[in-house]
């Protein structure tokens, strides 16, 4: 099966500033803030100009096919194996290192925000392992950027540094949604559902909620 979008150059998350509390929760305040989107440069066809192109992994494919049906074809040659598209660093290897999340503080929230589908959060982790670039995000605390949503179920990455942070691979992002999955899901199967945040030792943090922005309809496969 032939992938399903090839990026060239990754410009980075755009992000919110969320005004930090205690140790940078973020609780259900954050949904007042607007929802900043990333920005790619994309070529849609081999010999055509570069596009700008905003919003998450999703958002971005939909956006490409649109312009041209056939990218995946047309762009074949240029994509590693295993891979969905190619950002501006070389891809991850098929078995990466995994960011360590040991003994992170974390917190699984169902009082503050309403739970999302797991199944749709591990969609969102597929993709994030199979997407090459480094994501970088402004000056925190509390500056964050949505990377994936579908079905209403959302992961986001936020930067408690005072300065720009870039981490190595998306995969880091997918590794703190995962690490989230695997202890704050609610039930089994398709109607699984979570919600949380982790915290990295190096000053950043994942999120995994509910987000009805522009994010699909609500459930827990297409």
């Amino acid at each position: 099966m032939l992938p399903k979008f090839l990026l060239f150059s990754l410009l980075g998350l755009t992000h919110v500033s969320a005004a930090p509390s205690d140790g940078h929760l973020i609780r259900r305040q954050f949904k007042d803030y607007g929802v900043e989107i990333l920005e790619w440069e994309i070529q849609a066809f081999p010999s055509g100009p570069t596009l700008v192109l905003n919003g998450t992994i999703e958002e971005v494919n939909d956006q490409l096919l649109k312009i041209n049906p056939n990218f995946a074809v047309d762009f074949s040659s240029e994509l590693g194996e295993g891979m969905d598209f190619v950002g501006d660093s070389p891809a991850e290897p098929s078995v990466e290192k995994r960011t360590d999340f040991s003994g992170s503080r974390y917190m699984c929230d169902t009082r503050d925000w309403v739970p999302c589908y797991t199944n749709r959060i591990k969609n969102g982790i597929s993709h994030l392992r199979r997407t090459s670039g480094r994501p970088k995000n402004g000056p925190g605390p509390g500056n964050c950027g949505r990377v994936s949503c579908s079905g209403r179920s959302a992961i986001w990455w936020c930067n408690d540094e005072r300065s720009t942070k870039e981490l190595g691979a998306f995969s880091s992002i997918a590794d703190g949604a995962q690490y989230l999955v695997d202890r704050c899901q609610i039930g089994r199967g398709l109607i699984a559902k979570m919600a949380g945040q982790v915290f990295h030792k190096t000053n950043w943090n994942v999120i995994v909620r509910y987000d009805d922005n522009n994010c699909g309809t609500f459930g827990p496969s297409e």
